[in-house]
């Protein structure tokens, strides 16, 4: 079962961003002036002249990085590598708004929060502070990007850096959720709460401080401007204050025998702990999903409607052999497993559709 889902796991990721890739590509060819398409921010570049600055851009961020840490090593590596990170990252975030350049705010973005990945790391180990701390940061990141994709659509000409936030945002928190929501994700949390309280270390407090309240503040903004629909505040605040208790949990014990390398490879049955967390994740990985592809609709978004569709179809594909792989003969459960994805893809496309069809016809009547 083990083995098989495994692969299901590695290969989840590796689908979505190939799924994102062709997405992307096949709306990139619809090079229609921006007054003539209303889904002109979806192109990855305007122009073949602006793919090229674009790349040529980044590619100059990346020697500037490349030359500080020759310059750095030079000098007796007078500063770590994550300040080499950060200080490209930010130079990178300011050349992306000046020039209006969407590549050089991916990896800048990437950067940023990489930086601190690696920073709150050294933090936790130099006072054994759980693990946890720094993946509820990495989750109000995630957040805070969400948020302020919303808040950049205030202004036309930042709809496209409103997408870049808004996408990695999604595809964090969902993946967040989703490896959670396996009992290999329930089992690495049962590690991740070991350790001294986050408050154990000042940097970690701080850091998780600071994100929350951004977090609240974009939000609400966003919020008061009707950038956000009281639904999504909810789904926000409500993710915000899940992970926020994962942070602060004490040590858990997830499964009904003890054993750190049995818990992490995820063997034997849950506990009531682990059922408990197990069930929560799975309940709002679900709905997450169906709340995306709900705020599409709203929205009159037809990328959120195909990227929640996308991510759902593959929750409920890992999902059937996470949970039927041992219990069903083989041929049953193959049988059963293609009359299963047969059916769901079918309601899910006819769904999809309907959605996407609603939207076009009330933008119709609109114009």
């Amino acid at each position: 079962m083990y083995g098989t889902f495994g692969i299901l796991s590695f290969l989840f990721w590796p689908v979505v961003i190939i799924g994102l890739i062709v997405f992307f590509i096949r709306r990139g060819k619809k090079r229609s002036h921006p007054a003539a398409d209303k889904e002109w921010y979806l192109q990855l570049t305007l122009s073949k002249e602006d793919a090229i600055s674009q790349l040529f851009l980044l590619l100059s961020i990346f020697f500037f990085g490349v030359t500080l840490l020759a310059f750095n090593k030079d000098l007796g590596d007078l500063f770590s590598w994550r300040t080499i990170l950060v200080i490209t990252s930010v130079v990178g975030l300011a050349s992306a708004y000046y020039f209006k350049a969407v590549y050089s705010l991916a990896f800048s973005l990437i950067g940023i929060a990489s930086w601190w990945g690696a920073q709150a790391a050294e933090w936790i180990d130099d006072k054994d502070i759980k693990t946890s701390a720094l993946f509820a940061g990495l989750v109000f990141v995630a957040l805070l990007f969400y948020a302020l994709g919303h808040f950049h659509e205030r202004e036309t000409k930042f709809k496209r850096f409103a997408l870049v936030f808004l996408i990695f945002g999604i595809i964090s928190v969902t993946g967040a959720l989703f490896f959670l929501s396996t009992k290999s994700g329930i089992a690495v949390l049962g590690t991740m709460t070991e350790g001294a309280s986050l408050f154990g270390s000042w940097q970690i407090t701080l850091s998780l401080f600071v994100f929350l309240v951004s977090l609240i503040g974009v939000t609400f903004f966003s919020a008061v401007k009707k950038l956000m629909s009281p639904f999504e505040v909810l789904a926000v605040l409500a993710l915000a204050a899940l992970f926020g208790i994962i942070a602060l949990l004490p040590q858990q014990t997830m499964f009904a025998q003890a054993g750190r390398s049995y818990e992490i490879y995820g063997g034997g049955e849950l506990s009531g702990s682990g059922t408990l967390w197990a069930f929560i994740f799975n309940f709002v990985v679900f709905f997450e999903l169906l709340g995306l592809m709900f705020s599409g609709y709203i929205r009159q978004e037809s990328w959120l409607i195909n990227l929640g569709a996308l991510f759902l179809f593959l929750l409920i594909v890992v999902k059937y052999f996470d949970w039927f792989f041992t219990s069903l003969d083989k041929s049953i459960f193959f049988i059963g497993a293609g009359i299963f994805l047969f059916v769901v893809g079918w309601f899910m496309e006819k769904g999809r559709r309907y959605m996407i069809s609603g939207i076009k016809t009330q933008s119709q009547k609109v114009s």
